[in-house]
């Protein structure tokens, strides 16, 4: 059971490292097209309305790539490492599904255009909010046996 258990964990680290490059991929294409896309004779990157958001997004990742190393250091040091392989998902999938929306946001009616490649990842990246594990079971764990609460189900 133990080996079922570790083998869960580590497709959670794993995914959530996929959620990180994920949302560097939508920051990146989202900097890129604000930096180049001028209205009114100036980039729109210009704009705190467009730029705060990327902003975010970045941070938001930067916070849950650090989670996803420390989830994966445990991993390979062959230590318990469930509740922050959920934790690394968790905020990875959150941090991947912000950056995807600020992206498509971004670039408005062409963030659907297929030459960009915004709305088949956009649409890829929501499927980490409910799989391998939904969020709401990652908050049931932590509360359960972090936080010591009841169990909520």
């Amino acid at each position: 059971f133990r080996y079922i258990l570790d083998g869960m964990n580590a497709e959670r680290i794993l995914i959530a490292a996929e959620c990180i490059g994920d949302a560097k991929f939508f920051i990146d294409r989202a900097s890129a097209y604000a930096r180049e896309r001028e209205v009114f004779g100036r980039p729109i990157g210009q704009n705190q309305g467009v730029q705060f958001p990327i902003a975010r997004a970045h941070v938001q990742t930067s916070a849950a790539d650090l989670m996803v190393r420390h989830a994966a250091d445990l991993f390979d040091a062959g230590e318990p490492c469930g509740t922050e392989a959920n934790m690394a998902k968790m905020l990875a999938s959150e941090a991947s599904w912000f950056a995807a929306d600020t992206c498509l946001q971004v670039h408005g009616g062409f963030g659907f255009a297929e030459e960009y490649d915004i709305e088949r990842k956009f649409r890829e990246t929501r499927l980490y909010q409910v799989a391998p594990i939904s969020t709401n079971l990652i908050l049931s764990h932590v509360g359960n046996h972090v936080l010591g609460l009841p169990k909520s189900f």
